[in-house]
């Protein structure tokens, strides 16, 4: 009986691949979630083996939760969030990846408060791990939130942090040996140029106006170096430099004036971090949405 269970376990296995690889993942979490209950059985429910497949099968909800939030059906997000939530009370990346895919679902549905305690949430499971994937990406996802809500120094704090994760991840100090250096890839060269279109935005609402100037002219440097200067996110940060630096000509012109900066630059979406790929091998922040911009037009940046 034990090796009918055993070889019933691997065609299971065998079958959860083969559908993934053809792109049926539904059909392979409904597959992974029966080879969980055979692992139970067989290996016991407190088993590694059990906890392993709890893990892969919480990066499967993830990935088809972000899938369904696109085609904004929301009560299969939540219900496959929500299962991603109990299958990962062991993995702590994985539930701060679903604790952020959670404030994605619910700011896609204009409840920002419920968002900002998700975040708040994975940014304190991210704090306690030795090592985060694309650490920056729940900052920039806090800063859209909390610009949403109004609160913009705090907005702030967060697009920077992004930005100082950022390019201790993307970019060598001076002097250093370059030679063995990859090329960063572009999807995290955008949230880079994201996250200096953020921080000038905020910089903005809180009428820093010279410092709002120099971080677009900044994103709109490395985004022309890496993505090309007809990349959609160069383009934006193009549009809100100019528009700011008329906005600033302007206030000089009429000191007295009150004109207010600040929503000149639409948000975008953009190919997020490493999330490009269908695989569910990896906790990736941000598979397809990542937001340009805090005037609320954006999304936030799913986690897989």
């Amino acid at each position: 009986e034990a090796n009918a269970e055993l070889l019933a376990l691997q065609r299971l296995d065998e079958t959860c691949t083969h559908l993934q690889k053809q792109g049926n993942y539904l059909e392979a979490l409904e597959c992974m979630e029966r080879g969980l209950v055979l692992r139970q059985h067989f290996f016991g429910s407190d088993s590694d083996e059990v906890w392993n497949a709890c893990k892969t099968v919480g990066e499967l909800c993830n990935l088809l939760a972000m899938t369904y939030l696109q085609q904004e059906d929301f009560s299969m997000v939540l219900e496959l969030l929500k299962k991603a939530e109990i299958l990962t009370e062991r993995d702590p990346a994985g539930r701060a990846a679903t604790f952020n895919n959670l404030a994605c679902y619910y700011r896609r549905q204009g409840k920002l408060h419920p968002a900002l305690q998700y975040l708040q949430k994975a940014l304190k499971l991210e704090s306690k791990l030795p090592t985060v994937k694309n650490a920056a990406d729940t900052h920039i996802n806090a800063c859209a939130v909390l610009s949403q809500l109004g609160r913009h120094q705090t907005a702030l704090e967060h697009a920077q942090q992004a930005l100082i994760l950022l390019q201790e991840e993307l970019l060598s100090p001076p002097g250093a040996n370059n030679e063995n250096k990859a090329t960063p890839q572009a999807d995290r060269i955008a949230v880079l140029a994201i996250a200096y279109h953020n921080v000038g935005v905020e910089q903005e609402f809180l009428k820093k106006y010279e410092h709002s100037v120099m971080s677009y002219r900044k994103g709109v440097e490395i985004a022309e170096r890496y993505l090309g200067a007809k990349h959609a996110i160069c383009i934006t940060l193009k549009n809100s430099l100019v528009a700011t630096k008329k906005a600033i000509a302007a206030l000089d012109k009429n000191k007295g004036g009150s004109k207010k900066l600040g929503t000149t630059a639409p948000g975008n979406t953009s190919k997020k971090l490493s999330g490009t790929n269908n695989s569910i091998n990896n906790t990736t922040k941000m598979n397809n949405e990542n937001t340009l911009g805090n005037t609320g037009e954006g999304n936030a940046s799913p986690v897989l």
